[in-house]
């Protein structure tokens, strides 16, 4: 049953034909929800608010119920999956703690953080 419900709640996000989010954003945020249910065992599904992409490297802001946080996903051998995940907001020194390029880092954190403040004076 959870097999079937789980192809059923991915299947919009592996497709690349739901919402109108380029096709990295729905494989970055198929990787979120696949992390949730099958390492952090959640209950509810996480939805994916926004995603700053930059090189092989990703940072997704997620809500699942009324907890929310980031995911730090990376882009190996053609596919996306969750390096680290938590309830805060991740800073540069945590990303180059896991292996990630200041540089990179950097501009991870600046673009989520402008589509955080994009997202706050739009709401």
């Amino acid at each position: 049953m959870r097999a079937l419900l789980l192809t059923l709640l991915l299947a919009p996000l592996l497709s690349g034909r739901a919402w109108a989010a380029p096709a990295t954003d729905d494989q970055i945020a198929g990787a979120v929800v696949r992390y949730a249910i099958n390492v952090q065992h959640h209950q509810l599904i996480p939805a994916v608010d926004r995603v700053a992409v930059v090189d092989n490297y990703a940072i997704a802001d997620w809500s699942s119920g009324a907890n929310n946080g980031e995911s730090l996903v990376k882009r190996a051998h053609g596919s996306w999956r969750v390096i680290a995940a938590g309830r805060a907001a991740f800073e540069v020194r945590d990303l180059v703690h896991d292996g990630i390029p200041a540089a990179t880092a950097n501009a991870l954190i600046a673009k989520i953080a402008a589509l955080e403040r994009s997202a706050t004076e739009a709401g």
